[in-house]
């Protein structure tokens, strides 16, 4: 097993992340904290995350809402409940980190900005993910992955340019991509931090990031227009593959080797290189012909099946298993991370809504029994009362 170093530490221990994250950017990043050794607590409202209901559920959690929150633990607070944003700011008071991803003004309205935690706890560093940032002519707009991938004009490139009906594609790309960046700032300005004990606010907007991961976007400005994908697919003995590079390329390179004439035109060197292609008894003679031009191939697997049949799934253990809260264990995503001298991974399994109330509040403020019963009571706090499957 390649995480085998149980007694190794992870970068994060002792860190103290609050979590007033929803749905899916602000919830994966901070999971990634989470796996990094932070002490992440999730502030869940008494109807929860949406996510709770989205995919099959085990112990009453849903697979969408265990894969972004596996490890964390939950604290539910009222915020119309008189007290509960005194509770709040109290727990921003010892936190490292605060991670929010709420419209621009909503912290405002609670009392919760930037300017007041940060004069209540000046070395704290915290996170806002917005869709167009907190100062802009869109600030206020809802954002939602697609929505950003239609502003960024990536639904339409890839429709023309790839000849496809237009239509979202099937992955958040905005909000999994901002949650990366949302964590690479936030420990840059953990680093800061320690050198001069001032923490600092990121206005991470995901305009910003999904635009800057466009690695085309240089032919964009300049006026060219980008390729339709980085390979194409061919069929061949034994199922699907890409070649990842372009064509005029992949024609040079494999008509030389297997002495193809040149029809002259593209589509006949297309239907040219996919006879030949053809022509091999086995995928294990199409590939070690690539191999030997030094092209990379991919396998194109059927996207339900990928991760049960890919080689490198096991062995770099893309897959873990954590508690079903129901006596079994169920799939998820296990951290990338594999360092030299450290460690990181899912640390637990997803927790219920105020699942942690009493436990967080001890262990954070330091709480006794009958101050957290008090806060039940008064409905500041409340929790899932069953686990229904």
């Amino acid at each position: 097993m390649m995480r085998a170093h149980e007694s190794l530490p992870f970068p994060l221990a002792g860190m103290r992340v609050l979590d007033l994250t929803r749905a899916l950017s602000g919830p994966f990043a901070t999971r990634i904290l989470s796996d990094l050794g932070a002490d992440v607590i999730k502030v869940e409202p008494p109807d929860g995350d949406m996510t709770r209901a989205y995919g099959s559920r085990i112990g009453g959690l849903a697979s969408h809402f265990t894969q972004h929150n596996a490890g964390k633990r939950d604290i539910c607070i009222d915020m119309k409940a008189a007290g509960a944003v005194e509770l709040v700011l109290a727990l921003a008071e010892v936190a490292d980190i605060v991670v929010e991803n709420f419209r621009p003004g909503v912290m405002a309205r609670f009392g919760l900005d930037w300017a007041t935690l940060h004069a209540r706890n000046p070395r704290m560093c915290m996170l806002s993910i917005s869709g167009f940032g907190q100062e802009g002519p869109e600030r206020e707009r809802a954002a939602y992955a697609p929505v950003l991938h239609a502003e960024c004009g990536l639904i339409d490139r890839f429709a023309e340019l790839g000849k496809h009906h237009a239509v979202d594609f099937p992955a958040s790309s905005a909000d999994t991509t901002a949650a990366v960046h949302g964590v690479i700032g936030l420990l840059a300005a953990l680093l800061m931090a320690a050198r001069t004990g001032q923490g600092q606010h990121i206005d991470l907007a995901m305009i910003n990031t999904q635009f800057y991961h466009d690695d085309f976007l240089s032919m964009v400005l300049s006026g060219d227009t980008p390729p339709a994908g980085s390979g194409e697919v061919w069929t061949v003995a034994g199922g699907r593959m890409v070649v990842a590079t372009t064509f005029s390329y992949l024609w040079k390179k494999v008509s030389r080797h297997g002495g193809l004439a040149d029809p002259g035109d593209e589509d006949g060197r297309r239907a040219a290189l996919a006879a030949y292609f053809a022509s091999f008894p086995s995928w294990e003679a199409v590939t070690a012909m690539l191999d030997s031009l030094n092209l990379a191939w991919g396998r194109v697997r059927p996207w339900r099946e990928a991760v049960h049949t890919n080689p490198s799934v096991g062995p770099r253990e893309v897959i873990t298993q954590i508690d079903d809260r129901v006596g079994g264990t169920r799939p998820t995503t296990q951290a990338p991370y594999h360092f030299s001298a450290a460690r990181a991974g899912v640390r637990g399994p997803a927790p219920y809504r105020g699942e942690h109330n009493a436990e967080i509040l001890r262990d954070w403020l330091g709480y006794d029994a009958d101050r957290i019963a008090t806060l039940h009571v008064t409905g500041v706090l409340s929790a899932q009362e069953d686990a229904q499957p």
